[in-house]
């Protein structure tokens, strides 16, 4: 629960105190407010802090989490005097700053890399540059119209299959959101962007082992939950049953036992659907460490919860399955009095599970090591591969090592088929058939279903844009953490875009917001800047670790984790749950927004939407093909009850 927010005029004029009230007014749940004036406006920091250099002329608006031991009494301005924009790089913390430079006449403003702690801002050329942790706070500022940004909607509703970047524009024209890992460097007529996040890679080249990997993981794990419950009162943790739940409320339960601490609150969402069932491993975890646990269920009333979000966030709802889901264990971490919840989002990504080692191995040609890959990948009997085979339970060992070592190389054939002579083509697939032990019936099988995957994926909905919406609002570029997420791959070969993309930020966003409504602070342990470095600089092979993926996690905390977390290799499906929340949303609003005059009909086509709804409540459609029609038609209906509520502030 904190946040900033300030103002910077440049045409002399005053701050308005109207403009200062209703800021303090629209943030005042963050905390008890600080203001700091300087020579062209006013800094605030919401239960954070103002720093003050006077030697250096600096100002500086702070609201920070820094996880480190030895932390100076007034950090940002005093190693900004010191290094400048390098000590951005510098911090593992989750932070959002605007330092005001006397001298220069410039405010450098700056996020974290992950975007854990939320900064958005508007810039009027020659008058004025305002900044907030929350996008109202700059909708109550008299001289900012409130205006949605169509050119959002082009990126809000449309499916995307690969990792999409997080972009600068708000769904307010003339609002931006600082990009994370970058700072700004603001004048009078200007705002200059500049990437700050470079990544540190070298200072693992001394590990050789798995088990140093393995054991450096657990040590810097330990250290990222220390660090967030230091201070704390009463502690509170998201415990799904996965690994990565699973791991921090281990950790955070075993430090605060060690540390005679109360004991950790797990909190954990039964939607009550078998396919998402993850109650045996739950109480594997709360058996182990007696947490004091919770069972919640989602809020009954999707609608409101809906509607809650748009007012929260400023913004429509972003989750496939809406925060009526999310905003039940804040609702239950008020009642106890937690303030700081702790989620394993998104450890997936930071301690993956290196089945990319296929494609390392792919792209080296090395056809012998990939057979063996293949065949661990598919030698564990937990592991369901359904996307292969409806009956994939039913197989036998050969056949299942079949389907997916093709399914495997099935792209290297296109690849090869495209560029080879068809002789040669022939040739290097009779020569796989050979080492990988392929039978032909299998073959002839991978090939009528890659026939049958192309002819389906023609038929596939992306978006439901109407005709007029595309001509009128085309793609455009925009600022966005595109450039910086190629940079770091380029110099690194490492899949940042895995980490640093728009649907964690978005995440990270709408978490801060819900928990400074809530009354706690949502934290990231797997966003801490050692584990995401040790990740990346973990060789694919040591995180794919013989076909279980995850090492880092299964072997640095084996220590924490029960057997039955460790060896878990499911995961739960929230499709069904996904499915019916979609239901009951469409049936509880198409009323309000399906007359002609509604704006939504300005960007959706009717007939395109009736058939995402037809899908959505088709009980003979599979269920696992759901999700994009889940998606589509739930962010619809999310967009089309934001706008009926900013047309009434209108």
């Amino acid at each position: 629960m904190s946040g900033l927010a300030g103002m910077i005029r440049f045409d002399g004029q005053n701050v308005s105190p109207t403009d200062l009230a209703n800021v303090i007014e629209r943030l005042k749940h963050r905390g008890k407010v600080i203001t700091q004036e300087i020579s062209q406006g006013v800094l605030m920091a919401f239960g954070g802090t103002i720093e003050v250099d006077k030697s250096a002329h600096l100002y500086a608006a702070v609201d920070a989490d820094i996880f480190t031991s030895e932390i100076l009494e007034q950090p940002f301005v005093t190693n900004f005097a010191r290094k400048g924009s390098a000590y951005f790089n510098n911090l593992n913390a989750d932070f959002a700053t605007a330092i005001w430079d006397t001298n220069q006449q410039v405010l450098f403003c700056a996020r974290d890399p992950l975007g854990v702690k939320p900064f958005y801002y508007v810039h009027k050329p020659g008058r004025f540059f305002a900044f907030a942790t929350e996008i109202k706070a700059l909708l109550a500022l008299q001289e900012v119209t409130v205006k949605p940004n169509q050119y959002k909607f082009r990126e809000y509703l449309t499916w995307a299959t690969t990792y999409v970047p997080y972009s600068a524009e708000t769904f307010y024209e003339t609002i931006y959101s600082a990009l994370p890992g970058h700072y700004l460097q603001v004048s009078s007529q200007d705002v200059k962007l500049q990437a700050y996040w470079q990544l540190d890679l070298k200072r693992f080249s001394g590990l050789n082992r798995p088990e140093a990997y393995a054991s450096l993981f657990h040590d810097y794990f330990t250290e990222a939950i220390e660090h967030r419950i230091k201070g704390k009162n009463l502690i509170g943790a998201h415990l799904s049953g996965g690994l990565d739940s699973s791991s921090v409320s281990g950790m955070a339960q075993s430090l605060l036992i060690k540390q005679h601490r109360p004991s950790l609150h797990t909190f954990n969402i039964d939607t009550e659907q078998p396919s998402a069932d993850e109650q045996e491993y739950v109480q594997a975890m709360v058996d182990q460490w007696h947490s004091q646990h919770h069972r919640v269920h989602p809020v009954a009333n999707v609608l409101d919860s809906v509607m809650t979000i748009n007012r929260l966030f400023d913004r429509p709802e972003h989750f496939i399955i809406p925060s009526s889901f999310h905003l039940s264990v804040s609702l239950e971490a008020r009642q106890l009095g937690c303030d700081i919840l702790l989620t394993g989002h998104d450890g997936d990504s930071t301690a993956p599970t290196g089945f990319d080692f296929l494609d390392e191995l792919l792209d080296a040609n090395d056809w012998e090591r990939l057979q063996v890959a293949c065949q661990q990948m598919v030698s564990f009997r937990e592991r369901n591969m359904g996307f292969l085979s409806a009956n994939w339970d039913q197989l036998s060992d050969q056949d299942k090592y079949e389907k997916y070592a093709l399914y495997t190389i099935g792209s290297e054939l296109k690849k090869r088929f495209n560029s080879q002579s068809a002789a040669s083509f022939f040739a290097m697939l009779r020569d796989q058939k050979q080492i990988f032990g392929f039978s032909t019936k299998a073959i002839i099988a991978y090939m009528a279903k890659r026939v049958q995957d192309k002819l389906n994926q023609r038929s596939l909905i992306n978006n439901a844009f109407s005709a007029d919406f595309k001509a009128q609002t085309p793609l455009r570029s925009q600022q966005s953490t595109n450039e910086l997420v190629r940079s770091i791959s380029t110099e690194h070969k490492v899949p940042i875009n895995q980490i640093l993309h728009t649907t964690n930020v978005i995440c990270n966003e709408q978490m801060n917001h819900i928990g400074a409504y809530y009354g706690h602070q949502y934290s990231f342990p797997f966003f801490d800047k050692n584990i995401i470095e040790l990740g990346l600089a973990t060789p694919l092979e040591v995180h794919f670790d013989k076909g279980r993926g995850r090492s880092l996690i299964r072997n640095g905390l084996r220590d924490v984790l029960p057997s039955a977390i460790t060896s878990r290799l499911t995961k739960a499906n929230f499709v069904e749950y996904g499915t019916l929340s979609a239901q009951a949303l469409y049936t509880a609003t198409h009323e309000q927004f399906n007359q002609p005059a509604h704006p939504i009909w300005g960007v959706i086509d009717r007939q395109i939407f009736s058939k995402i709804v037809a899908i959505v409540f088709n009980p003979r459609f599979p269920a696992k093909k759901k999700t994009r029609y889940n998606w589509l038609m739930s962010r619809i209906i999310y967009l089309a009850l934001w706008l009926s509520s900013i047309k009434q502030q209108n």
